[in-house]
This record gives C-alpha cells, sequence and structure tokens, in this order.
C-alpha cells in the first residue's frame, strides 16, 4: 500500500521550492508557458486545456506522478511538440521506477508499470471562438503500442472571462487506468502574466494546482514548475506532486528571418532590422569570401561583364540559404556602389545547386534596409532554370578544381526506451567520417564509430543488451558519385563499395521533381553480400517514393515508400514530416512482412531531425571540420499487435552515407522553395556575415 500523507521532510522541500520559485520568476520578464499534463497532453493539472502547443515549440517535462496507476507517484517524463498549426503530439513515458528490471523478483516497487505512448490534441481553428476568447479541442491519449492502460478520447472547450478561464468536456475511457472518463472541468485564475492557478474535478476527484513561469535569461529556452495537491484523497493520484519543464523554438533560423527581412526580396517590414555592408575594394573579393567560409572561391567575368562566382558550400550546412545571404553580403561590399550585374552559383560536392543573379547596387540596398529589389532572382539549379546561359568565362581566380577534405563528427546512439529492463537505456559514440573529393560530384566516404564509454548498465558487460553494444569499427568505405540532370528536373547518387562493416556492393537512388517541386519520386535500389555469413549472405532491395509537398515552402509533406527493406521484407509506410525551420518531425505507420508466409508485422513512430553543426562553421583553409547537416532519432512502437515485444529487422532503409535527398538541401531544393524563403538570405546577412 502507498501512503497518501508526505512526510515532513518532503513537506518542508515543497514549501521551500515555491518559495525559491516565486522569489525567482518573480522578478523575470513575463512568459506565456506551454504546461504539460501528467497525463500527456498540454495543461496545468489534469484537465486538458483547448488550446494546443505552440506551433513551432518543444517541450520536456518531468511531472512526478502517474496518474491512474496503482501506484500512482512516480515519473511521466514527456516531449511534446507544437507540430501544426493548433496541432500537438506529446511523447509520455510513464514508470514508478526508472531503472528498475521488471523481470526480476522485488526488484521493482508493487504495481510498476513502463507505459511508452502518445497523445495527439487539435484546437479548432474556428475564428468565431478566437473572436469570443473562447475554443475547442479534441484529442486522444495513450496512442500506439499493445498496451493502452490511459488511453482516453475526449473533448473539451473553454472560455475565458479577463484572468479567469472556464474549462469544460468529457471523455470516453478505453484503458482500464485512464483518468479522463466521463465529464471534468477545471477553472483556472492568472494573477500575472508568470502565475496561474486552477482547480479541477474529474468524476469525484478533486485537485488543485499552481504554476510558475519565465524565460532562462541568456537563451531561447522558457522554464516552468508545477505543484499540484490532491483535495479529496482521490485515489488516482498522490497527495501532493510537482513539475518541471521547458520550453524551446524548434525553428530559430526562420524566426529571425521573419523578423529581420520580411518574407520575400520587395516586402518591407515596418520596423526593418538594419546592417551596413561593409565597403572593400574589389580585388580583395577573394580574400572576404575565404573570411567568410568560401574557401577557394571561382571568380570570372561573362564576355557581357557581368560578374560570375562560383562558391562551395561547405560552411552553412543547415540550409544553402543562409550560404547565399553571406555571400550575397561580400558580393555587395565590393561591388555595391556600381552598376554591377551578377551571377552566384553555389555548389554541393563540385555540383550546381543555387543560383542567384542580380544587380550590385540593388541587392546593398535590400540587404541593409529591406528594401524592394526587382532585379534580384534565385532559382535551383537541381530543376529546369533559365535566364543563366552566357558565353565563355574568364576565370581571374580559381579556374580549376579544388580538393578540400572533410572531416565530419556526430553523434551515434543505439538505444531502447520503456522495456521492462529499464525506462532508458542507451550507449553513446561518435561518427568520424571522412569525406575526400576526387572529382566533380565524386568523393570518397570512410566512416568509423567509436565508443565514448558512456552507456547504461544494461549495455555493459553481463547487461542484456551487452551484444547491442557501439563497437570501433569503419561501419562504411564506399565511393559515391552525384549526377544532376537538371532538364529533367532529376538527380541520381551511385555509391560503390562496403557498408555495415561487412557488406560489399553497389546502390543507385535517384530523385525527380516537378517544376514546383512539390511532387518528388524516387527510387532507391541495391544489391549487397559478404562472406562472412554461410547463409542468408545477399542483400537486394527496391524501394519507389512518391512525397508531395502542401505548399512551396514545404513545410508540411506526406511521403509513401513501398517495396523490398534491406531486412528482406516488404511493405509500405507513410509518413508525414512538419519543417520547423531546419527542425523536421515526422510521424510514420509501416507495415511489412517477410514473406507470404508469415504475418504483417506494424510499426508507429516518431523521428526528430536536426542540423548538428554551428549554423555558420567555417572550419580550416585546407580542410572543413564541421558536424552533420541532419541528425536523426527515432523511437517507434509495435501497433495492432497483442504483445510489446522488441522487434527488429523490419523496414530498415540502409545506410550507405548521406542520402541523395539530404545532400540536395534535405529534400529542399526547388525555385518555388527557394523564393518563399528568400526572407531567410537577408537574415543570413544581418546574423551570421563576418564583420
Amino acid at each position: 500500500m502507498i501512503s497518501t500523507q508526505p512526510t515532513t521532510e518532503n513537506a518542508i522541500k515543497t514549501r521551500r521550492l515555491a518559495v525559491f520559485c516565486a522569489c525567482l520568476l518573480g522578478c523575470l520578464p513575463a512568459f506565456a508557458a506551454d504546461y504539460l499534463s501528467a497525463s500527456g497532453y498540454s495543461g496545468l493539472g489534469l484537465v486538458p486545456s483547448a488550446d494546443a502547443l505552440g506551433l513551432g515549440s518543444a517541450t520536456m517535462a518531468d511531472v512526478r506522478a502517474v496518474p491512474g496507476a496503482r501506484a500512482s507517484a512516480g515519473h511521466s517524463i514527456q516531449l511534446g511538440f507544437g507540430i501544426h498549426d493548433n496541432l500537438e503530439l506529446v511523447g509520455r513515458l510513464a514508470t514508478q521506477d526508472l531503472k528498475c528490471n521488471m523481470f526480476r523478483a522485488n526488484a521493482c516497487p508493487p504495481n510498476t508499470v513502463r507505459d511508452f505512448s502518445a497523445s495527439m490534441k487539435w484546437s479548432l481553428p474556428i475564428d468565431w471562438l478566437r473572436q469570443h476568447d473562447a475554443s475547442v479541442a479534441v484529442g486522444a491519449s495513450d496512442m500506439g503500442g499493445a498496451a493502452a492502460m490511459f488511453k482516453s478520447y475526449y473533448a473539451v472547450g473553454s472560455k475565458s472571462f479577463g484572468a479567469l478561464n472556464l474549462s469544460l468536456g468529457t471523455a470516453h475511457a478505453v484503458g482500464d487506468s485512464a483518468v479522463l472518463r466521463g465529464p471534468f472541468g477545471a477553472l483556472s485564475w492568472q494573477p500575472t502574466p508568470w502565475s496561474k492557478l486552477s482547480v479541477e474535478k474529474i468524476g469525484d476527484g478533486a485537485w488543485g494546482h499552481a504554476g510558475l513561469n519565465a524565460p532562462v535569461p541568456g537563451t531561447d529556452l522558457s522554464a516552468w514548475v508545477s505543484l499540484s495537491r490532491n483535495l479529496n484523497d482521490s485515489p488516482l493520484t498522490p497527495k501532493q506532486w510537482a513539475g518541471f519543464g521547458f520550453s524551446l523554438p524548434l525553428d530559430k533560423a526562420d524566426t529571425q528571418s521573419r523578423l529581420g527581412a520580411g518574407a520575400s526580396r520587395s516586402s518591407t517590414p515596418s520596423a526593418p532590422v538594419r546592417r551596413l555592408v561593409r565597403a572593400f575594394d574589389p580585388k580583395d573579393l577573394g580574400a572576404e569570401l575565404e573570411k567568410n567560409g568560401f574557401f577557394n572561391p571561382r571568380i570570372g567575368s561573362a564576355s557581357s561583364g557581368k560578374l560570375v562566382l562560383e562558391l562551395e558550400n561547405t560552411a552553412y550546412q543547415w540550409n544553402i540559404l543562409d550560404a547565399a545571404g553571406v555571400a550575397l553580403g561580400v558580393l555587395a561590399g565590393a561591388y555595391g556602389g556600381t552598376d554591377k550585374d551578377f551571377d552566384l552559383v553555389l555548389t554541393t560536392r563540385g555540383v550546381k545547386q543555387l543560383l542567384v543573379q542580380g544587380n550590385a547596387a540593388c541587392v546593398k540596398q535590400w540587404l541593409e534596409a529591406a528594401m524592394a529589389c526587382d532585379r534580384l532572382k534565385i532559382q535551383s539549379l537541381n530543376n529546369r532554370a533559365s535566364g543563366h546561359e552566357y558565353a565563355d568565362v574568364v576565370w581571374t581566380d580559381n579556374a580549376l578544381w579544388n580538393f578540400r577534405p572533410e572531416i565530419v563528427i556526430s553523434p551515434t546512439l543505439t538505444s531502447t526506451i520503456g522495456t521492462e529492463f529499464g525506462a532508458f537505456d542507451m550507449d553513446l559514440g561518435l561518427n568520424v567520417n571522412t569525406i575526400l573529393p576526387l572529382w566533380k560530384g565524386a568523393w570518397w566516404d570512410i566512416n568509423r564509430i567509436h565508443p565514448v564509454g558512456i552507456s547504461t548498465r544494461n549495455f555493459e558487460q553481463g547487461g542484456v543488451f551487452y551484444a547491442s553494444r557501439l563497437k570501433q569499427v569503419t561501419s562504411r568505405d564506399m565511393l559515391h558519385q552525384l549526377v544532376s540532370l537538371p532538364a529533367i528536373n532529376t538527380q541520381a547518387r551511385l555509391s560503390f563499395g562496403t557498408a555495415y562493416n561487412v557488406w560489399e556492393g553497389k546502390q543507385i537512388d535517384t530523385s525527380t521533381q516537378s517544376d514546383d517541386g512539390r511532387h518528388r519520386l524516387g527510387i532507391l535500389t541495391g544489391d549487397f553480400r559478404t562472406d562472412t555469413l554461410k547463409y542468408n549472405n545477399a542483400k537486394s532491395y527496391q524501394l519507389l517514393s512518391y512525397r508531395y509537398a502542401y505548399n512551396d515552402a514545404q513545410t508540411t509533406t506526406t511521403e509513401i515508400t513501398q517495396g523490398k527493406f534491406w531486412g528482406g521484407d516488404t511493405g509500405f509506410s507513410v509518413s508525414q514530416k512538419f519543417w520547423h525551420g531546419d527542425t523536421a518531425f515526422t510521424a510514420y505507420i509501416r507495415r511489412t512482412r517477410m514473406n507470404e508466409f508469415q504475418p504483417i508485422v506494424s510499426f508507429a513512430g516518431l523521428q526528430f531531425s536536426i542540423p548538428f553543426t554551428p549554423q555558420r562553421n567555417k572550419g580550416l583553409e585546407h580542410a572543413a571540420l564541421r558536424g552533420v547537416n541532419q541528425w536523426t532519432y527515432t523511437v517507434e512502437t509495435k501497433i495492432l499487435e497483442t504483445n510489446n515485444q522488441l522487434t527488429g529487422g523490419f523496414g530498415e532503409l540502409p545506410k550507405t552515407g548521406d542520402t541523395l535527398a539530404q545532400t540536395l538541401n534535405r529534400d529542399r531544393n526547388a525555385s518555388a522553395y527557394y523564393e518563399s524563403r528568400l526572407g531567410r538570405v537577408r537574415s543570413a546577412f544581418l546574423n551570421l556575415s563576418s564583420e
């Protein structure tokens, strides 16, 4: 039996925490918090709010309760995202003990559970409600996985009366331990922008809650703490508990572009951010470009007198638009006082990717003061482009291709979440990737994995996951050739060599887009063999994919992939991707089976992708030292099953280096996309250029 009365020591600690937080937060500026409930959705207490997490925000929280469980004291560790307008997705790990092995007798406290699930909430986009300080939302908690002990479907509405907010709703409980069951309601009061109080009722239970929030000085984070108390000894929760969390924006770079540059070249914000272009002698153009990370720039002049620049981008891996903005600032510094026309070409592995055309004086005005510049044009060179055909170019600097290796360092992680062996187990290592350019579009790719000795006990010797630990090996040794056929909007990457330590073979990865980039068709096919196995020593896979973007800015995309995967299983996957600046969040469902005589295995997963390198990383003169432009972490669970047993080898995409889509500005390389994000070009000049 679990006692519902706090000890004297715990009560003193709780009071001290409340006083400390009140003193701290009272001295900080106001901020609207995104509280997360212990039940896996946004809201201060147990009742969900009728609003969703803010668009483009991420919130992490640890609320020290597992509401509805037989043992209700514990941890509800959550990660929530505002993935689309009025739509939130929250992943939740609920357990009473983070470390104990549930397969060992008496190793865990009585009635211990370990539940990993997701919840979604949609706040209806009804303008009439917003105009009357009201909102309505529908949602589902504890989705996915074989177990659904906390699952509920609910609807909730709210109405604000100044600082007071009344929320009423009803829920249909599916899981035996679901907290939301039948009618519920909450009344909250926000006396200051940094504090909130609420009382709520669900069935026969009643609770009181208090929350405090503030920005973290010197960072983009905001933090919050919450204190909750059970008012009538409801068995659903402990007598009292605390929670804390923090939020951060996922699209900082695009936020800066909106504040500093507007949406297009012709827009003029009411209060544009200003920065003067630093003028210098045009003969120093090459040196200034190198100062900003464009080593060995090719500088020439067309027969028409137009200036032609060709720059390899290794310094600005978040988005090639950042490279364009910095390069335009340098160009304007050299020629902004003249009527000089120019063509600026940005390349990847020597292959042309982006073309910016304009007039130096016009671009200088746009960069400095966001004044309209109709002579600025930006196009993708992966698509059919026009207006860049010119006569022979006389190169005055670096007429020949240059050799500049890259060392790419990134973390690698093998992990499990929410198993009976532990809440989170992992082994951490480093990927050290050496990239040696050979000729235009070709590079030799050598990847080494180096364990760093940071792991949980289950990945150490004698642990249940010891066989799956990271090992120091050369995981990849391959030659890649990138081919671009912009006349038919098509690119391809051919790869030859060794992957997965011992598998030797070849792969072809292709991408064909519509002119506006909304539609993309991809083919991935490969054959590999190994001599280390007597049986099952060949891999042959063929996958066809179709991706659709819902707008030119490609903020939301849907992709369907069908065929035979690396493991030999056949089937399909459907993924929904949400972009927030350079952060991508993907939810997917996959169904495959090994052969027609075996059952279909279904998974649902969440994937989080970020650039893992500084936004501006110049490297050295003769070598680039950087991180990856896309680091991805994925968690998935079996669905439509009666068990949650760990099942591997299904739906695996082969890892032979950066994918073709990743190489091509992370699948954002159409002219329509670049045009829709032109404000980011000016933002890069404002925020990333060298003084």
